[in-house]
């Protein structure tokens, strides 16, 4: 039985190829650059994804969601979602850095 997750990623994957290809000419197989331009392609990747990560962040704190209210609460509905507490899915975990 297949994996509906692993298989949904892997149809994005295939697709974004086929994207990258349309739109550059080449697959991840080209040789035409050198490690240091490959990185640099990767950094301004993750780059992106900062930025994406801080919009959904602007996002989140737009919907004026009190800290207080949240501790207490069993679930916050917003928008026609109810979001419930991490807590109350994932037992608590002690993690040290």
């Amino acid at each position: 039985m297949k994996d509906k997750i692993v298989t949904a990623v892997t149809d994005k994957f295939q697709d974004r190829s086929e994207v990258g290809q349309k739109k550059y000419g080449a697959s991840l197989e080209r040789d035409d650059l050198n490690l240091l331009e490959w990185l640099n392609h990767l950094q301004e990747e993750l780059m992106d994804a900062t930025l994406y990560v801080e919009k959904l962040k602007q996002e989140i704190q737009s919907m004026n969601i009190e800290k207080e209210s949240y501790a207490n609460a069993d679930k916050i509905t917003h928008n026609g979602f109810v979001y419930i507490k991490y807590d109350d899915i994932i037992p608590k975990i002690n993690l040290e850095l």
